[in-house]
Formats: C-alpha cells, sequence, structure tokens
C-alpha cells in the first residue's frame, strides 16, 4: 500500500435531518454550514444527500461566499436563484454556481407524487469568490462507462469528474496539482481508492499524491470526485 494521507467519511456516520417533506444525509458534521469540525479540509463542507417530497420545495440560506454543486440522482430538480431564475436540472446534468454570503436560493421537486434524490454540495470560497461561475453540463454514463468525465469552468478553483465502471475495471486519476485535495464519493457501488474499501454514499479524502488509483468492485459502480486546487 503507498502512504498517502487520508481521512474516510462513512455513510453510516452520516447525520439524519427529517422535516415533513425533506430528508437529508450529511457526509459532514451535522451538514449545519456553521459546524465544520468533522469537514473535510479541502473546503467542502455541505455533502448532502437528499430526497425531496413531491411537490415540495425547500429554502437554503447561504452562510458564506461558496460554490453549489446540485447532481439529481432520480427525477428532475428546479433550482431558483437568489434573482428568481428557475432552472430544471435533469438526470444527466450537473449545475455548478457561484452564491455569495446571506443569499438564499429554493430547491423543488417539480413531481406531483415522486419523492426526488439528489446531491447537494457546497465548497466554501477561501480566497476571493468568483461571482461569474454558472454552468449546466450535460452527460450520459450509459455512453461513457470505463472512464471518467470532467467538469471544469473556467478560473473555477475546483475540478469535478463523474463516471460509471465495470467491475475490476481499474482506473487512475492524476491530479492537476499535487498540493491538491481530491474528495472521492462513491454514488452507488463499491470501489477500492488508494486500497480502502468505499462502500454507497462512502467519502474519502486524499491528499499529497499525484495520483490515486481505484478499482470498482462491483458492477456499475459510480463515482463522483472532486479536486480543489491550492490558490
Amino acid at each position: 500500500m503507498r502512504p498517502s494521507p487520508t481521512k474516510i467519511f462513512l455513510s453510516d456516520n452520516r447525520k439524519v435531518r427529517q422535516s415533513d417533506v425533506c430528508q437529508s444525509l450529511s457526509t459532514f458534521s451535522s451538514g449545519d454550514e456553521k459546524n465544520t469540525h468533522a469537514n473535510a479540509s479541502s473546503g467542502l463542507y455541505v455533502l448532502d444527500d437528499e430526497e425531496l417530497a413531491g411537490n415540495a420545495s425547500i429554502a437554503i440560506k447561504i452562510e458564506k461566499a461558496s460554490y453549489m454543486i446540485l447532481l439529481p440522482l432520480t427525477g428532475n430538480l428546479i433550482f431558483t436563484s437568489p434573482e428568481g431564475e428557475k432552472i430544471r436540472i435533469r438526470i444527466g446534468e450537473l449545475k455548478v454556481l457561484s452564491l455569495t454570503a446571506g443569499s438564499s436560493v429554493w430547491l423543488t421537486n417539480p413531481f406531483t407524487q415522486d419523492t426526488i434524490n439528489y446531491l447537494r454540495i457546497c465548497i466554501s470560497a477561501d480566497q476571493r469568490l468568483n461571482p461569474n461561475i454558472s454552468a449546466l453540463f450535460s452527460f450520459n454514463l450509459n455512453r461513457k462507462q470505463n472512464e471518467l468525465i470532467d467538469f471544469y469552468t473556467l478560473f473555477s478553483p475546483f475540478s469535478i469528474s463523474i463516471g460509471r465502471f465495470k467491475s475490476r475495471q481499474e482506473g487512475v486519476y492524476y491530479k492537476r496539482d499535487q498540493q491538491s485535495r481530491l474528495f472521492t464519493f462513491v454514488i452507488d457501488g463499491a470501489f477500492e481508492f488508494e486500497n480502502r474499501l468505499l462502500l454507497t454514499r462512502d467519502g474519502m479524502e486524499v491528499s499529497g499524491i499525484d495520483e490515486v488509483h481505484f478499482e470498482p468492485l462491483s458492477e456499475g459502480s459510480v463515482v463522483l470526485l472532486i479536486e480543489r486546487f491550492v490558490i
């Protein structure tokens, strides 16, 4: 095993928050943007696996300047910006945007009865926030298997990758900068990352190495990677 600094976040340790319309499973601390003692040092401070009931909406207050990532896993999601603009995010799409401290956004389930599932991720803007980041990416995991699909916006302090893999199809992620920190999150299935076992909805942060080796252990395993650059 190659020595590499890691920090593992097990799905069983996630904090559960429940309301009448939304269930949230928080990978970091309690999912409270103000509570950062159990967060990744990569700047990620929210990674919430949320289920939203049919025809329901939730408001989210942004406590500090941040970049938000929204990834629907089942069903479509309606995002309403602080300015009131509504954006539909579909399966096979990923939304990235910058948000100023004190702003509020809304997430809505457009279906009448069906519950939807999505990931809501926030990365703190440690340096000056780039206010112009707003991108909607499209991808197809069925057409592009056994490789990572990369997403990056100009002047963004991070990159995002997602991929679906066949069992035992080994892969390598080459970091853009050795000093950057990589966070891996298993959406479905099982992986070994740097010989550490990660199951569905487990996460791990890796730093101090140029390349990260991984191997899917089940057919159709899906993983999300976020690399936060050191500025």
